[in-house]
């Protein structure tokens, strides 16, 4: 089902064809790496005193690292939406995390940093979750085709399958066996069996893509591992660089299935951290490929996560036994704190300078734009784009931001800690509930951990913020893209 095509060629393409504008222009690669569920604190360069993750530290040697990144959402589909658009997750129709089989889906007129790239000549491709509608067997909703990616090695949807081991027999009160996936797809048909863990078959996939583009044109490759989402799963070699974070209970039954893990004893934090240096392992190997193609100077790589981690604190079953940390910050996964929405970002690209550190607030709504001043492409001009070019940033400069930076989430059935809209202005951020009340307010300069709430205490800032929170939701709900997908 073919639902942009046209639509992109009438926005973009037009001011492409009628000359060798793209041709005369630069046309650097792309990669993003968009890693799932990894934490402020989860990275030796963003301060984990544990954690090896040499290939991310190169990165952030070699680029720019951001201490105030901010994901577009604080659970995953929503994220992704929010970052290949440019526009806040409720603009695109995607309000929360897509269970299987949900009518829920990325709006079919949306456009994607993937569609504009192809109609500007590149090779487009996916390799990784997607998680952006209810899964690859729903016709109606768009898929990744639709979404501008040519080639595609993919898990539609939320969790890494194993039937094998789901339909074990349990032995001393849980099943065993290796979580290699069987629900990867390529160019829509189904892999099967494997014989890796998920990571190291998305770059199989990417290196081997790699092998046959050989320069031929430019590329975008969007790169959305799975790790660290659970079920996480790593090699022995690794494991064993954190045996002494490991339970005796996992050293003896490393390959316990995780949904059994309920009853079991505590594993300890060192499954976590192999599965963060397992991922940045698998991350040194296509830089490296791309090292070896010649062609790092001329490709933009950004690395970063889709939302804050899942902490100790598990809230749900498949949660058990994860170690994600926020770097202190206060929340996690599935909620407006700033350890649910701050997360590592590194940019590095050869007009960048190396060795970086910004403290300016941006995010992944930011993405698209600043793409569109680095690659030289046209932004659609029909439609509200939430973010801004950071490329200021990149020389030192600080941001003037045009328009407040917003954030939603819709978890309806959560507890009361979860609150469904922040908005930050400046440095300070408000947090409202489910009735649009104001729950929190903290100054982000003063108060970066949150401990202080100003709600009350601070009633002309409180004041300027509902009004700019009222005119933005406002704005979200009238939205002219939203509003041709009712008619």
């Amino acid at each position: 089902m073919k639902f942009k095509k046209s639509l992109i060629t009438t926005l973009v393409g037009m001011s492409l064809l009628g000359g060798n504008i793209a041709l005369a222009e630069e046309q650097p690669n792309l990669v993003i790496f968009y890693v799932d569920d990894l934490g402020y604190g989860d990275l030796a360069n963003y301060g984990h005193p544990i954690l090896k993750t040499p290939n991310i530290d190169k990165l952030a040697a070699a680029g720019i690292k951001y201490t105030q990144y901010y994901s577009p959402a604080p659970l995953c589909s929503p994220s992704r939406a929010g970052m290949l658009t440019g526009r806040t997750p409720y603009r695109t129709g995607i309000r929360s995390w897509i269970p299987h089989g949900k009518n829920i889906h990325l709006g079919e007129n949306e456009i994607t940093i993937a569609n504009i790239l192809q109609d500007k000549g590149y090779d487009t491709a996916i390799m990784g979750k997607v998680h952006l509608n209810g899964g690859i067997e729903m016709k109606d909703h768009p898929q990744v085709d639709d979404m501008g990616f040519e080639y595609s090695f993919i898990i539609p949807g939320a969790f890494a399958d194993n039937q094998k081991v789901k339909n074990a027999k349990p032995q001393n009160g849980f099943r065993n066996g290796k979580l290699y996936p069987d629900n990867f797809w390529r160019n829509g048909k189904a892999v099967g069996t494997t014989s890796k863990f998920s990571a190291e078959l998305v770059t199989d996939e990417v290196v081997g893509y790699l092998d046959k583009q050989k320069g031929k044109q430019p590329f975008f490759l969007y790169i959305p591992y799975s790790e660290v989402h659970t079920p996480i799963a790593s090699p022995d070699r690794i494991l064993n660089m954190y045996s002494d974070y490991r339970s005796d209970f996992a050293k003896k039954n490393p390959d316990a299935f995780y949904f059994d893990w309920k009853n079991l004893p505590y594993r300890g934090q060192g499954e976590y951290y192999a599965n963060v240096t397992f991922m940045d392992e698998q991350l040194g190997r296509v830089v490296d490929k791309i090292k070896q193609m010649g062609e790092e100077d001329n490709t933009i790589i950004i690395f970063t996560s889709d939302n804050g981690p899942v902490t100790r604190e598990a809230r749900k079953p498949w949660e058990l036994n994860m170690a994600g940390e926020t770097g202190g910050f206060r929340g996690r996964k599935d909620n407006l704190l700033e350890g649910g929405i701050r997360v590592p970002a590194i940019f590095k690209y050869k007009s960048i300078e190396a060795g970086q550190i910004s403290n300016e607030p941006v995010y992944g709504l930011d993405i698209l734009p600043t793409l569109s001043q680095l690659m030289h492409f046209d932004l659609p001009s029909d439609r509200t784009l939430d973010g801004q070019s950071i490329v200021p940033t990149f020389s030192g400069k600080t941001l003037e931001r045009k328009k407040p930076m917003i954030w939603t989430i819709d978890m309806p059935f959560q507890d009361d800690a979860v609150n469904e809209w922040a908005i930050r202005d400046g440095d300070w951020k408000l947090i409202l509930d489910r009735d649009e009340q104001p729950k929190y307010l903290f100054n982000l300069k003063d108060d970066k951990y949150e401990v202080w709430n100003q709600v009350g205490k601070q009633d002309e800032i409180q004041k300027s913020l509902m009004e700019k929170f009222e005119a933005y939701k406002k704005d979200i709900e009238t939205d002219s893209i939203m509003e041709k997908r009712k008619s």
